[in-house]
């Protein structure tokens, strides 16, 4: 009973042994398919052409001060104030040179009577008609002065208000080299901005039509791909507000340089010429070295003068003159010509209070020009404080923008892989996306405020010439 026992396990075992060895091997795995390369999207989008160049381009730096200095309105009403004060000089002068003055004149009377007188040589009575007419005489007077403190004085006072008017002009220029640098810089980085909203415009594009590519597939979602148009309105709509402000910019550089077209700016300026250019014809000095500091100095000290002018008033003249006349009738017993010469003497003795009045309203133009001058300085010291500062200020504000469009960067391509890996949503990535764009703009503002912080710390306490 045993024996028969075994056997029947013995063939079960070997049964169930040979079925499961029987059973077929299971099928290979299909060979992998290489990946397959997605196709670039092509983008037909008018906003992303560029912004059309402007009428007329700037070539050089250079040129700029050119036109600049040859159209600015304050810069050439200061020219021509030097020159009329130049004029006013030469006329101070002449009060102390010799005067020549010629006259001459014809005379015709209408109401004339007959005369009769005896002719004692030949006893016969002659009648004659008086006075003679027509008459004619023609003068030649010189007259110089010999005793003129006022005059003397003056000629130094003319002096100093041409000195005054070629400081003033000194002054416009320089405002006018940063006014033309800031108006190029603001044209550079404009471009680099709307260069820059392109680029981030792009971006959103091609994201929007991947996402859509996905929804087709079935891989995404509706509130994904509006979440991403919403990104390609918002990139629409800054770069609509950088191509007006490029156009803006256009059209103030070509003010600054005397045109009612936009002036572009052409690549071979770049921002350092601008910073060299300005290094060399700007010559860094002392506070009252400046152009308008020296102005108002030299404004005083003829404020200081008219006071000695009305002093002055109070002071004798001398003059000597000499006219010689001739007349077809006789002057002098039967010669019709005469010559003379003459000493005049002035001593003003009393004008009612003329002269008093004008020393008086000379002192109070003094302590005017003083106030102004005090004011000016302390104006100008804070500027200059605060020009200084500001280029520290730029460069920290520079460093941080960069490390911000680093991180800005660095936060958008993770935030794609993460969102192609699922593990977050398109709003993450929009917001990415958004911050970026931010973060370019910025640096881009930062590099234009560095540059004029340091336009404004050389110009503060620089004398400038163009020429």
């Amino acid at each position: 009973m045993r024996i028969c026992a075994r056997a029947l396990l013995a063939l079960t075992v070997t049964a169930i042994t040979g079925a499961v060895f029987a059973q077929p091997a299971a099928p290979a795995e299909p060979p992998a398919e290489p990946p397959v390369t997605p196709k670039p999207i092509a983008l037909d989008d008018p906003m992303l052409d560029d912004v059309p160049d402007a009428p007329k381009t700037l070539t050089s730096w250079r040129q700029a001060l050119a036109l600049s200095s040859a159209e600015d309105a304050d810069y050439s009403i200061s020219l021509f104030e030097i020159e009329r004060a130049r004029g006013d000089e030469r006329r101070a002068l002449a009060g102390t040179l010799p005067t020549l003055t010629g006259t001459g004149n014809v005379t015709l009377h209408i109401i004339r009577s007959e005369i009769t007188s005896l002719d004692f040589d030949t006893g016969t009575p002659t009648t004659i008609t008086v006075p003679s007419s027509p008459t004619a005489s023609a003068s030649l007077s010189l007259r110089q002065p010999l005793i003129a403190p006022r005059v003397w004085y003056g000629i130094g006072t003319a002096e100093k208000v041409t000195e005054a008017a070629e400081a003033s002009a000194e002054d416009t220029q320089r405002r006018l080299v940063g006014r033309v640098a800031s108006a190029i810089v603001a044209v550079v980085t404009a471009e680099r901005i709307a260069e820059t909203n392109r680029v981030g415009l792009r971006a959103a594009l091609e994201r929007l039509a991947l996402q859509k590519r996905r929804l087709e597939l079935g891989s995404g979602t509706t509130l994904d791909v509006v979440r991403f148009e919403q990104d390609v309105v918002a990139a629409r709509a800054t770069l609509i507000q950088g191509d007006e402000d490029l156009r803006r910019s256009r059209e103030a550089l070509g003010l600054a340089l005397g045109s009612v077209e936009p002036y572009g700016v052409s690549r071979e300026i770049s921002i350092n010429e601008i910073e060299a250019t300005i290094g060399k014809i700007c010559k860094s000095d002392s506070l009252d070295s400046r152009a308008d500091i020296r102005a108002l100095t030299i404004q005083r000290e003829i404020a200081e003068r008219s006071v000695t002018d009305a002093d002055l008033l109070y002071s004798p003249t001398a003059d000597l003159s000499s006219t010689f006349t001739y007349s077809s009738e006789d002057l002098i017993g039967n010669k019709n010509y005469s010559w003379n010469i003459q000493g005049l003497l002035t001593i003003p003795i009393w004008d009612g209070g003329a002269r008093y009045g004008i020393h008086r309203s000379a002192v109070a133009t003094v302590r005017q020009q003083e106030e102004r001058l005090d004011a000016a300085k302390r104006s100008a010291r804070v500027e200059v404080t605060q020009a200084q500062r500001a280029v520290t200020v730029a460069k920290n504000a520079l460093t941080v923008a960069q490390r911000a469009r680093d991180l800005a960067a660095e936060t958008d391509r993770l935030a794609q892989r993460a969102f192609e890996a699922g593990a977050v949503t398109s709003f993450d990535l929009v917001d990415a996306s958004r911050r970026l764009r931010e973060a370019e703009l910025s640096l881009a503002v930062r590099e234009l405020e560095l540059v004029r912080a340091k336009i404004a710390s050389v110009l503060a306490t620089a004398s400038c010439t163009t020429q």
